[in-house]
């Protein structure tokens, strides 16, 4: 019928396939990683130094609670954590699509900005469904218990100091 070649069978193309997917798969386990390595830091580390999840920082949440009031607080959050299941994997579509965009060929910016903005999307799913859970497990302490929840949250977190000492000596130079 036609003696064209279809595109997929171009030397020039075909030959740029192969390390394409590579680094496709590359990219994709190391963002797999990062985020896994970031969520054993976040939730089943209580010690966890500092780490900020959804706009809260966990660690000082979950530090300032006894054992009592933390099996309390787990108890009152157990029933977002299907919903928060099917929205992290959400995020992990959202990411997945991100390493699409950015190794695409040709690369095309407003698809990666929509990438983003898609995750951005599904980040902000998570963060609102556990900041409400949390507004209503809160409402479950005790005054003292919540007094010790905003002692911790008005803590800068470790590091912070020197973001701040920085920020304020450019702030003087002005």
């Amino acid at each position: 019928m036609s003696d064209q070649k279809s595109p997929s069978s171009q030397p020039g193309l075909r030959k740029w396939l192969g390390p394409l997917l590579l680094i496709s798969l590359v990219l994709n386990l190391f963002l797999g990683a990062h985020f896994a390595v970031g969520m054993a830091r976040h939730f089943g580390h209580e010690a966890h130094e500092g780490g900020v999840m959804l706009g809260l920082p966990h660690g000082a949440v979950i530090r300032s609670l006894n054992a009592e009031e933390r099996r309390l607080l787990r108890e009152l959050m157990r029933p977002q954590r299907i919903g928060l299941a099917d929205q992290f994997q959400n995020i992990r579509a959202a990411r997945l699509a991100l390493a699409d965009a950015v190794a695409a060929m040709p690369y095309d910016p407003a698809r990666v900005e929509q990438a983003f903005a898609e995750m951005r999307e599904a980040m902000g799913s998570v963060a609102e469904t556990s900041q409400n859970a949390l507004t209503q497990a809160f409402a479950e302490l005790s005054p003292e218990t919540r007094a010790r929840i905003a002692t911790a949250l008005r803590q800068p977190r470790p590091g912070r100091e020197r973001f701040e000492h920085h920020r304020n000596q450019e702030d003087d130079r002005d």
